[in-house]
């Protein structure tokens, strides 16, 4: 506190023992910014107007960390309060001093959550967000086998048998698997027949535009193993198959590991292999795979 201030309070503490009974020994240190001393004694004067005997009182007013601190000495009797307003504080001290000065004296004391104020606490900082392990974060396999329809590959639609693997992470993804096309047979006006069956793999990407909904991009192959009968030297033969593949599928049910979904698939047959009379039954043409083939499908399995 500087000398001005000091002076102020010297003055205002010496023109209140001034007017004070002389009985009265009254100190007192109040910061400038919480008010002057003359005030505190004119208020505290007029409530012991009725003739209190006041025991020597020393009040002090110090600013502290998280406000001000109020100590009120009067006799062998200590109080102390803290608050952030030292105002409230000066206010609370002619309550506090005249409980102290006349104690048979019925004065309403201020209710204690409005001049006991507890220093802020800070808020809690917060927790650090958890690593999120959801499937957006790490690869997720699912495998299962599936059964289906084929069309176009061999001589007659024929019942396909897979398996089917998969690794995604978030919406993209490859998939692996393994196929067999039953065999079925086709036979000419000449009454030469040839009976394939077709064993084959695929690999495509993945994409999941929606939930629920995948498509795939990829290339299938198959092994065409024929055997031929019906002429005077059949013969047995194979030969490959390569397409590019394009397919939708549609999961109705998940939960947990397991899953199910159905779709279908498209093949463009750009190695399109032929059965005849050369390679088989010593003859003309038997059976040449078509341009398209398709396939309806339904899976399931368990994901982890």
């Amino acid at each position: 506190m500087n000398g001005s201030a000091w002076l102020a309070v010297s003055l205002g503490v010496a023109s209140g023992l001034a007017t004070f009974p002389a009985s009265a020994a009254i100190s007192a240190q109040i910061p400038p910014e919480c008010g002057s001393f003359s005030a505190f004694e004119n208020e505290l004067e007029q409530r012991l107007a009725d003739g209190g005997a006041p025991e020597p009182t020393r009040i002090t007013l110090t600013p502290e960390a998280s406000g001000y601190l109020l100590v009120v000495e009067a006799g062998h009797q200590r109080r102390e309060l803290h608050d952030a307003s030292c105002q409230e504080l000066l206010r609370a001290a002619v309550v506090i001093t005249l409980a102290l000065l006349e104690p048979k004296r019925e004065e309403p004391t201020p209710p204690a959550p409005e001049l006991v104020r507890a220093p802020p606490v800070p808020p809690p900082l917060p927790a650090p967000a958890a690593p999120k392990t959801s499937s957006h974060s790490r690869p997720k396999l699912a495998f299962g086998p599936g059964v289906g329809l084929h069309l176009g590959t061999l001589p007659q639609a024929t019942l396909m048998l897979e398996f089917d693997a998969q690794l995604k992470w978030s919406r993209f993804g490859v998939a692996l698997g393994l196929r067999y096309l039953l065999p079925t047979s086709t036979t000419d006006e000449r009454g030469r027949s040839v009976n394939i069956r077709a064993p084959g793999a695929y690999l495509a990407g993945l994409f999941e535009p929606w939930q629920r909904v995948q498509t795939r991009l990829g290339v299938a192959t198959y092994r065409l193993s024929a055997v031929g009968s019906g002429s005077a030297a059949p013969r047995d033969g194979s030969a490959w198959e390569v397409a590019p593949t394009l397919g939708a599928s549609f999961t109705p049910f998940e939960r947990a590991l397991f899953w199910t979904s159905v779709g279908l698939e498209g093949q463009l047959n750009l190695l399109r292999p032929s059965f005849d009379v050369v390679e088989i039954l010593n003859y003309h043409e038997v059976f040449r795979v078509p341009l398209l083939s398709a396939s309806a499908f339904a899976r399931a399995g368990v994901a982890f």
